[in-house]
This record gives structure tokens, sequence and C-alpha cells, in this order.
């Protein structure tokens, strides 16, 4: 049932509005301009006293935001211009008096409706706010919990790898396969991880002044071999006297290796990969480039979204590889795109703030 509070001045309105409104509602009477701090749904006011209460009145509405509480006016017409000032802040409905029954049940039931909606948004809003929490800390449990036993898999694949000179060909083909499988379940718990890290805001972000030749460098050093395998060239494009960039060297290797590991899908046998960095004003602008099919107009508003996938690339990864690059990006003050036209490779870039320009 509604709650309807009543703080009218004229003593004789008061009177026939509770015995009308309390066959429906719960009606409350304001004695005095405090008595606004209780529970409602609708406050009932007439002229006078919110040309004397408007402030509290206002203050309330204002506390009580984003729900909606209404306020409904009645008023003598020729008090309407007495009280113009205040209605723009303070009133959502005006009803001139005297009131008839079904103007007033009609004007009520809008506010009341209003009112009602406003509450179960809100409500909606706190139990899909809750649902996230709760997802995010089983994502972050679990994650966390697969990586030791996933870990003791890959290590002992690795040593049966390593001294099985005397492992049958079907024998290793499986343990590869095995390794395989366990190395990909492991990026993929650790993508899980970050991603419930970087929402919650819990990941560790250690910026320090690096000069941008030392992180491409970096990069290249730890995919040389991927690159080697795969016939793909490995290219660094890196403009001369580059100033330091203010960021986290382990994350920019992980920014870097997830953007790499992207190109590596796409770029074909015999290719090449361009990892560059180029001033931008008062930011380094780092790019990752290939020469692959590149990405269609569609795609590509949606490159960034956990778990989606450029069509032809399902099941090559998590999904969450280029969603965790560009929050690491804005983890560090920066801000991430992509450029590409189909049949002529992407490229993904992303711009660092220089050390001198990020503050204190």
């Amino acid at each position: 049932m509604s709650c309807i509070l009543l703080l009218l001045d004229q003593k004789r309105n008061q009177e026939l509005l509770q015995e009308e409104l309390s066959r429906d509602h719960e009606v409350r009477i304001a004695a005095e301009d405090a008595d606004l701090e209780q529970r409602f749904d609708l406050l009932v006011v007439d002229g006078p006293a919110l040309d004397r209460a408007w402030e509290q009145i206002q203050g309330r509405k204002t506390r009580e935001q984003p729900l909606f509480l209404p306020v409904l006016l009645t008023t003598s017409r020729p008090d309407v211009k007495m009280i113009t000032r205040h209605l723009w802040r303070s009133v959502d409905e005006l009803i001139i008096t005297p009131i008839e029954r079904p103007e007033l049940s009609a004007r009520m039931q809008i506010l009341l409706r209003a009112r009602s909606l406003s509450l179960k948004l809100q409500e909606r809003a706190g139990a899909a706010e809750k649902a996230a929490q709760t997802r995010d800390e089983i994502m972050a449990m679990v994650s966390h919990d697969l990586r030791n036993p996933l870990n003791l898999v890959l290590s002992n694949a690795s040593l049966l790898l390593e001294a099985g000179s005397s492992l049958e060909p079907r024998q290793r083909e499986r343990i590869e396969g095995i390794h395989r499988a366990v190395a990909r379940m492991t990026r993929l718990t650790q993508d899980l991880l970050d991603v419930s890290r970087l929402e919650s805001g819990h990941l560790d972000i250690r910026r320090r002044p690096v000069s941008p030749e030392f992180l491409i460098q970096s990069a290249r050093a730890q995919h040389d071999q991927v690159t080697e395998a795969k016939s793909i060239r490995l290219l660094c494009e890196i403009e001369d006297g580059l100033p330091e960039v203010c960021a986290d060297p382990d994350r920019m290797d992980q920014l870097f290796g997830n953007l790499i590991g992207n190109a590596l899908k796409f770029a074909p046998q015999h290719g090449e990969i361009r990892i560059g960095a180029a001033a931008a004003g008062s930011s380094v602008r780092f790019s990752v480039a290939d020469n692959g099919p590149g990405i269609e107009a569609e795609d590509q508003a949606r490159i960034f979204e956990r778990f989606w996938q450029a069509r032809g690339s399902e099941g090559e990864g998590s999904g969450l590889g280029l969603a965790i690059a560009k929050t690491l990006v804005e983890a560090h003050g920066g801000r991430m795109g992509v450029g590409s036209a189909a049949g002529e490779g992407a490229e993904f870039w992303f711009e660092i703030p220089v050390a001198q320009a990020q503050g204190p």
C-alpha cells in the first residue's frame, strides 16, 4: 500500500483529503516540516506550506535521487502566481481547488505509478549489481583455484617431453596435445582472473618512467621464436628521440603479448607483424599491425567486447585478450583503437602518456 504524506496549512482541505485518500492508501499527516524526513511515496502540499518548506522538500527529493519522489500541489488559482518560483524545483503535478475527485484520483495514480516504477528499477539495478559482483567473485575464485593444478599438469607434461627421448611417436604426440591443452586452459584462467581484477580495480599496476624502445624490444624478444616458427617476420618501427612513458613494464608485456598473439592468428604464412612507436602530442602511440585479411567494418565496433570473436577465429582463444588490452591501456591513462579495411590487414594502436605529462 502506498504511503501519502499530507503537508497542508489549510486544515479543512487536510481533513477532506485524509478522509478521501484513506480508503485506498496509508495517509500520514505532517504536523511540522521535520516530518518530511519520514518514509512516504507521495507528498501532497498546498501553496502556503510549499512557500514555507520548499527548501526542505527540494532537499528530500534530491536525497532520494535517482528514485523519483513525487510532489502534488493543491492550490487555488490566485495562489499559483505566488508560488511559481518554486514549481520547477519541487512540484511534479498541480491541481486547482476546488478539487474534483476524478481529477485527484487520476493525477495521483499517475504519480504513484511513476514512483512504483522507480522503485522497481532501483530494485532491479541492485539485483543486477549484486549478481555481477557474485559472478566476478566466483570467476576470481575459480580462476585462482584452477591455476595450481593446471600449472602442476603443465610442468609435468613439459618434463616428460624434455626427458622423453625413449617416447614412441604416438606417446609424444599425446603428451604434446596435453601440454597444448593445459597451456591454453592456463591462459584462459589467467585471463578470467585479470578481467575480474580489472573490473574490481584490484589489478596491481606499478607505473614508472620507461623508454618506448625498451618496451618494444622486450615484446619482440618474447615473440621472436613463435613468429619464426610460423615463418612470420616481426618488424620494429621506432621513431627516434621518443620520451619515456609512465608505464608498468610487466603489464605492457602482457598488453603487447595480447596484441601480437591476436596478430598471429590472422597474419598469413610468410607474412609480417609490425610493432611501432611514434610521438603523439603528450603521449606515445604504440601499434601492432599485421597484413592479414583485415576486420570488417561492422566487426570493428565489437572488437573490444569481452568473449566476442571475429568470424573465422572462433575457438582460437578466450575472446578476452583485446578486452583486457583495452582495459590495461585505460588503467595507464591512455586510449586504444583499431584501424582496418577488409583485405588490407589490421592495426591496433594505443597511446600512453609520457612521463612528464602524467603528473603526481
